[in-house]
């Protein structure tokens, strides 16, 4: 039907009504096919669909579906062909004990790395502009937030600087993370020679229509030798020079074998974004050293296949803790699946231990935490609260040996909807300075307890059961 057509017909009429109609039951197929959703949201989708057609229907359209038509899985796959996979990682004696993870992420562990723990934006900056600096061939920088602050144009000039001196620069944004941030903004890296890239989901005329799939990660990668990520972006909200940064993060450096893996997430990243293959094995998969005793594994979860790496692996490192668990997260908005993990691993002993912000950026996914708390108390978990600031690292410690850190929250848009990226360790010296990191950030908490969570104000509890049904959907 011509858009004349549709303009003839009078709002009032019958015809419309049909239309809307046809429209509406036209995504239910669609609704029902989405493999990789949970049946809460698809439950919860269908509603949102059947009770309102035309607003539902248009949200369902814009942020609704979690697949990229596996256009980008072709397109990795289309880049493997082309270049192979790079490198050998080094033998591992204790990753290699938990052999899914390898299954689940299509990546083998491996050891003879080195990792440096990078606690908030003080450490994290001065460390990257150094790394900035210092590169001779190549830097490949992809973060979901780069705002125009001082500390993202001070990023920014060390970038320009290395382009002048003939470094080949890339950067990669998540555009609807950076919103606030106009492509001008980069102008002068172009110029000099660098090159920009939005990771777009949402560009119809390349045929993506996702506006909900966003990609989360954060990673630098320097002359193919020297990798850099976690979980900050670069704004001033995580450096601000003299005194703690409003938000709270990790980060790491990592050199070694594992680099290799990292350099092939960003290339399969910026092919599906700009159609530029980085094949060139000498220049951006050198041959690595084994530098260290940490052993890794690569974990990068994304919506464009069904394993839904990032909860898989998580899953399979609980199955192996045995004594105590301690999670770092600023949302808490766990599946079934996560959730009762947890606790069962309270049940059988474990001492369980969960830090989250007293106030987070977004006002829902606040209550919407709180909400769970009532799934965890019961069980014996024990709840903090941080209250300086907002606590954004996302880490999990299982007993004095493994730990899992990354871009990755605990909710569902993480675990389904977000390209993400973990590194999951062994490595006792690492997470001995994770630990430390807890104990440290227990002083500024609050802990809830039972009795202090059952005498919340009326309008806390009515918040929650407002926000709760919103989990499927975030």
């Amino acid at each position: 039907m011509s858009l004349n057509l549709l303009a003839e017909i009078p709002f009032s009429s019958w015809a419309w009504t049909v239309l809307v109609a046809v429209l509406q039951w036209a995504l239910v197929p669609h609704l029902l096919s989405q493999r990789n959703k949970s049946p809460n949201a698809t439950l919860a989708w269908l509603w949102a669909i059947l009770l309102f057609p035309v607003v539902g229907g248009l949200a369902y359209f814009l942020i609704g579906s979690e697949r990229v038509y596996r256009r980008r899985l072709k397109r990795v796959h289309d880049l493997e062909s082309r270049a192979g996979r790079h490198g050998i990682p080094a033998p591992c004696q204790f990753l290699c004990q938990v052999p899914e993870l390898e299954r689940i992420n299509g990546l083998p562990p491996g050891g003879g790395n080195e990792v440096v723990l990078l606690v908030d934006g003080a450490a994290f900056f001065p460390d990257l502009l150094r790394l900035i600096g210092e590169a001779r061939h190549h830097l490949h920088l992809e973060f979901y937030i780069w705002s125009m602050d001082r500390t993202g144009r001070l990023v920014r000039d060390a970038l320009i600087a290395a382009a002048a001196r003939g470094v080949e620069v890339r950067v990669l944004l998540d555009e609807i993370g950076s919103v606030r941030t106009v492509r001008h903004f980069f102008r002068k890296l172009e110029k000099a020679g660098g090159k920009f890239s939005w990771f777009s989901t949402f560009s119809p005329l390349r045929g993506r229509l996702h506006l909900n799939l966003r990609n989360h990660r954060k990673l630098v990668i320097a002359d193919g030798a020297v990798a850099m990520t976690g979980g900050m972006n670069v704004a001033d909200e995580y450096w601000m020079e003299g005194k703690e940064p409003p938000c709270r993060d990790v980060h790491f450096r990592v050199t070694g074998p594992v680099v290799t893996q990292l350099a092939e997430v960003f290339a399969q990243d910026w092919y599906f974004a700009s159609d530029e293959a980085l094949i060139t094995p000498g220049l951006y998969y050198p041959e690595q050293r084994v530098v260290g005793q940490v052993e890794t594994q690569t974990v990068p979860g994304g919506p464009d296949n069904d394993r839904n790496e990032i909860q898989l692996s998580v899953l399979a490192l609980l199955q192996r803790t045995r004594r105590r668990l301690r999670l770092m997260t600023p949302y808490f908005v766990p599946e079934d699946a996560v959730l009762s993990a947890i606790q069962l691993a309270a049940m059988r002993g474990i001492e369980v231990e969960l830090m989250v912000p007293a106030r987070g950026d977004h006002f829902y996914l606040t209550h919407v935490t709180r909400s769970s708390y009532q799934d965890l108390l019961p069980y014996g978990v024990r709840i903090f609260e941080y209250q300086p600031s907002l606590l954004h690292a996302k880490v999990a410690i299982m007993d004095d040996d493994y730990a899992m850190c990354g871009s990755a929250n605990l909710d569902v848009r993480s675990l389904r909807i977000n390209f993400e990226l973990n590194l999951a360790f062994y490595s006792p010296r690492l997470v001995a300075e994770l630990h430390n990191l807890f104990e440290g950030n227990l002083a500024h908490c609050r802990e809830i307890t039972a009795e202090g969570h059952a005498a919340r104000p009326f309008s806390h509890r009515l918040l929650e059961v407002v926000c709760r049904p919103l989990t499927s959907l975030l």
